[in-house]
């Protein structure tokens, strides 16, 4: 582990302005620093809003502050490498939306660790279809705004929520982990408990005892349509018209009326007070804090909080500490703030319920239950929202997870891992033999209920198997630009949620690797290093440079590294040594073999052949074979024919056509060239280098003997069977020597090393060892 310490970039408002979200955040940093001296708390202080007027409007001003909080944010990754990025979602309102898009769009691909604390209900829920909440306009671009925002916040290391009504959103996004964590906040009556316990007695004797009781209530809150100001002045109308004539109201309004209600606002209040002239004193106050709000938290019978919208009701918690009677609109966060079953609640958006609710209220009070309901409350403000209480929550909560120390609460289901296709085309190149292997793994891992398979693929390419899915790119990816394009601009539309490992079966990250993390490739073998060594004439200087820089890139951001034989591994770990590539740990997986499901024969019969794949690649050695071959055939007359199937290089060509003893096939289906690896007496395999040489166990598997290329990954890759048919590229004459031997081995013994290699190279054996080392970079990842 790093002896680096722990650090976090908190990423959030602080006051000024001063509202519920930016005082929490204000707080937690506070605690962090109180209850987590280790952490290292760097702060990008996002205040998109300088007024509490300005919260939630979108101009231009707020964008480019936008991307100087980012850069803020991306410098401080690059000089502290911090193991955590904290961030609240906004509102479900175009800013906010927007602002996350942007924010998180481009940080999330460097900080790999988020955690997401909902001060704000509602958006992970809209963003997965939820239709409750809807931005404005067209329905078409609501739906658009959905799906980008479920891409930026989906999987977040963690979610903290505030009240269990709000855990929803942290559901709805994927979250790996949820932790419950009430806001606190410093008790306002500390002091003064006992003076305000016999104050509300005292007013509970008062109202109980008077024929003409005059109630006090409080709404405290910015004047907006969404904080219920309307809906409340129309309750306040319904509860007096109901009301009996003698019971009167004092009704202040704190924290001031947002312009834009103004007048509708003034306009509201004058025809109540012509309305009710003698039941209803109005008093209208600006924003209140400090020993100001404490007075008036302390002098009113009952706190009315009408609010549409609300992830964690601050203000209502505040009442609670004062011991006030609340009367409430049943939001989220006001709900998940009050008691159990609280009984004084009303649906959201309903005057005439909240005129009702109000009136239960104030008739428990003339019925003397005042001082009930302010112990009640005190009790329950003290049980869950003190600071002290919150500030070690909140850095027991996030200390762990910047150390890499946390233990995450796996969300239940399997593990997800994506899967990378597009860049595999069959009968295209090196594509043909990775393909095969890729299908038959890819069969073993989509039955795994431990793991969920979803992949990218192109129109072109191999596909996902049943029981998985896939997004496939509208067009195909056989051409070089189009491929290469695909290969390294695919993460920008990743599918669904994001997956808990990236699986490249070819083994080459994109260059857009930080949107892949954590990452598991397969790297096959390095022989591009070996032809730009061996071959240089064989490719361009660029194609050179761009796949070493492909392999170079790859092996030093991949999270896992898989690789298919000793052989293999000997390889990329020498390729690393040479360019100065960091060593890291390799795992052998093997390949598994598209055969399995077929019995291991016991005395095929043979047709007097021997098969060889052919290739214009110089490592294939295609062109040594059938000079041998023709040469051998003017001496031998018990020579077996020589079928080639696929390409040859040019050059041999005229001598291919010319020799009876070579027979020329072109690229078989799965099917015919099953037939001819049964019927052919033997296979031929002069690769000079290999990374597992799959060929050889197909034949095997199909009760065909193998001859091949000594001191390669075949001779591994065969184990006992290799105790035969091995031969030497600068002997020619052993060729020979070798196939005599496996023409003359006998089928009980072909059939032994056939079930022998099976067990080695089960699809469900390379795919458990496969799997391992999925969790693994899994669990890594998580707890980095």
């Amino acid at each position: 582990m790093s002896s680096d310490p722990p650090s976090i970039v908190v990423f959030a408002q602080v006051p000024p302005p001063e509202h519920g979200q930016s005082r929490m955040v204000q707080l937690m940093l506070d605690g962090l620093r109180e209850e987590a001296p280790a952490l290292q708390v760097h702060h990008v202080d996002a205040r998109f809003s300088d007024t509490l007027d300005d919260i939630g409007g979108t101009n231009w001003t707020k964008f480019t502050r936008s991307g100087r909080f980012v850069a803020r944010a991306l410098r401080l990754w690059m000089r502290h490498r911090p193991g955590l990025l904290y961030y609240v979602p906004g509102p479900v309102r175009w800013s906010a939306v927007l602002r996350d898009w942007l924010i998180l769009g481009s940080l999330r691909p460097f900080y790999h660790h988020v955690a997401f604390h909902w001060h704000a209900i509602g958006h992970g829920e809209w963003a997965h279809g939820s239709p409750r909440l809807r931005l404005p306009g067209p329905k078409w671009l609501d739906r658009f705004a959905r799906r980008v925002s479920a891409r930026v916040l989906e999987s977040p290391t963690l979610s903290i929520v505030l009240t269990p009504q709000s855990a929803k959103d942290a559901a709805a996004v994927g979250s790996k982990a949820s932790r419950l964590v009430r806001n606190g906040i410093e008790d306002p009556c500390e002091a003064k408990a006992a003076e305000l316990a016999a104050q509300k007695e005292s007013r509970t004797r008062e109202l109980g005892g008077s024929a003409s009781p005059r109630f006090r209530a409080l709404f405290m809150s910015v004047g907006t349509v969404e904080k219920g100001l309307f809906d409340l002045l129309e309750a306040v109308r319904l509860f007096l018209s109901a009301a009996p004539q003698a019971w009167a109201l004092d009704l202040t309004i704190a924290g001031g009326i947002q312009p834009s209600c103004r007048a509708t606002f003034d306009e509201r209040l004058q025809s109540l007070i012509r309305q009710f002239p003698d039941q209803l004193t109005l008093s209208v106050k600006g924003y209140v804090s400090g020993s100001e709000k404490l007075a008036c938290l302390a002098s009113h019978d009952l706190f009315i909080a009408p609010s549409r919208w609300e992830s964690f009701g601050l203000t209502v918690a505040e009442a609670m500490a004062s011991g006030l009677a609340v009367v409430a609109a049943a939001s989220d966060g006001v709900q998940g703030v009050l008691p159990d079953d609280y009984p004084f609640l009303a649906p959201v958006a309903d005057p005439p319920a909240l005129a009702w609710a109000i009136r239960q209220c104030c008739d428990s009070l003339v019925a003397g239950r005042g001082t009930e309901l302010h112990h009640e409350l005190r009790q329950t403000f003290l049980d869950r929202y003190r600071r002290a209480d919150f500030c070690r929550e909140i850095a027991a909560t996030l200390e762990p997870l910047a150390s890499g120390l946390g233990e995450l609460a796996k969300t239940a289901g399997p593990l997800r891992l994506q899967v990378y296709l597009a860049d595999q085309n069959p009968k295209l190149g090196r594509s043909l033999g990775i393909s095969r292997m890729t299908q038959v793994l890819l069969k073993e891992l989509a039955i795994r209920e431990e793991l969920a398979l979803k992949g990218i693929t192109s129109r072109s390419s191999i596909q996902m198997p049943d029981g998985s899915s896939a997004v496939v790119v509208p067009w195909t990816t056989r051409g070089r630009v189009a491929r290469v394009m695909t290969d390294h601009l695919h993460p920008v539309w990743r599918p669904g949620r994001h997956p808990d490992v990236f699986y490249f079966p070819k083994g080459f990250l994109p260059r857009l690797h930080g949107m892949c993390s954590p990452s598991v490739v397969t790297i096959h073998d390095t022989i591009i290093q070996y032809y730009a060594d061996h071959y240089p004439e064989w490719r361009t200087e660029i194609e050179y440079r761009y796949w070493a820089s492909m392999l170079k890139h790859t092996l030093r951001h991949a999270d896992g590294i898989l690789t298919i034989s000793e052989a293999a591994r000997r390889q990329i770990r020498e390729f690393m040594e040479r360019h100065g590539i960091p060593a890291k740990p390799i795992t052998v997986t093997f390949e598994p073999c598209i055969y399995e499901s077929i019995p291991q024969p016991v005395s095929p019969v043979k047709d007097n052949y021997v098969l060889h794949l052919g290739s214009r690649e110089p490592h294939k050695r295609t062109a040594w074979l059938i000079r041998q071959w023709a040469e051998a055939s003017r001496t031998r007359a018990d020579l077996p024919k020589l079928h080639v199937v696929g390409k040859l290089p040019d050059e041999v060509v005229e001598i291919a056509k010319s020799c009876p003893q070579v027979e020329r096939l072109p690229f078989l289906d799965d099917e015919a060239l099953q037939r001819q690896f049964e019927m052919a007496r033997a296979l031929i395999f002069p690769s000079e280098i290999e990374g597992f040489g799959l060929p050889a166990v197909e034949a095997y598997f199909l009760g065909t003997p193998v001859c091949f290329t000594r001191g390669t990954s075949i001779e591994e890759v065969l184990g006992d069977a290799a105790s035969c048919g091995g031969f030497d590229l600068s002997e020619p004459a052993s060729l020979f020597t070798a196939l005599d031997d496996v023409l003359a081995l006998p089928p009980g013994q072909v059939r032994d090393w056939g079930l022998s290699l099976r067990d080695k190279y089960a699809a469900r054996v390379v795919a458990d060892l496969m799997v391992e080392v999925f969790h693994e970079v899994s669990r890594h990842h998580t707890a980095r």
